[in-house]
């Protein structure tokens, strides 16, 4: 009886870190096409690998225009900070590609993306499989801490799609 549970057991635990080695297989295979995609700047192929929206806050201030207008909510409407997060954070991908894919993915920027170190994080969210790709995108020096960049995918459909773009700090 011993003997039967611990081969149960054991095989519980091959199962388990098969079946997550293949989820890091197919992370590691998406962030490599998606590279590709942002580097040869193929914006139907960059559609192709983001969901309908994109979480993106530094979609709402990269540009002069856009800051002011941030500037001039957080002056004038006392519910700002919900409408900011509940609702303007989440571009649709098509604005998302004609206003903010270029200014997001220079050449410089890929290039870091391509270079740096990169650590996969996969974790569930709302039964929901979800990996954040972290990259390191401004080293740490004396006169700053450093940063990365994550990138969150979700499962949709059997395929991992680009739903958030974010900093860390």
């Amino acid at each position: 009886m011993k003997i039967k549970f611990l081969f149960i057991f054991l095989t519980l635990i091959v199962f388990s870190s098969c079946k997550k080695e293949n989820k890091q297989s197919e992370i590691e295979s998406t962030w490599s096409g998606f590279l590709v995609v942002v580097e040869q700047k193929d914006k139907n192929g960059f559609r192709n690998f983001s969901g309908d929206t994109i979480r993106c806050y530094l979609c709402l201030e990269n540009t002069e225009h856009e800051q002011k207008v941030l500037e001039f909510l957080r002056k004038n409407d006392s519910a700002w900070y919900d409408k900011l997060y509940d609702e303007k954070i989440f571009i649709p991908i098509n604005k998302f590609i004609e206003e903010d894919f270029d200014l997001i993915f220079t050449d410089e920027f890929v290039d870091i993306l391509k270079r740096n170190e990169t650590i996969f994080s996969q974790h569930e969210m709302d039964t929901t499989d979800v990996y954040e790709v972290l990259v390191t995108t401004t080293e740490t020096s004396l006169t700053h801490e450093g940063g990365q960049h994550t990138f969150q995918f979700k499962k949709i459909d059997e395929t991992y799609k680009l739903t958030e773009i974010s900093t860390v700090p």
